[in-house]
């Protein structure tokens, strides 16, 4: 019976850690894609020299 609570848990902390992960991935991946987007945006207005 112990080892039963014992993975209960380990999937519970598991599970939590993934979706910790892919908050944290999809924000940063977010400002990283908006960043990408105003630099190819400044790039675009600055005319060549």
């Amino acid at each position: 019976m112990v080892w039963v609570s014992i993975w209960k848990v380990v999937l519970v902390v598991s599970l939590a850690l993934f979706a910790m992960l892919t908050i944290i991935t999809t924000l940063l991946g977010a400002a990283d894609i908006r960043r990408l987007f105003r630099r190819l945006n400044d790039e675009h207005d600055t005319p060549d020299r």
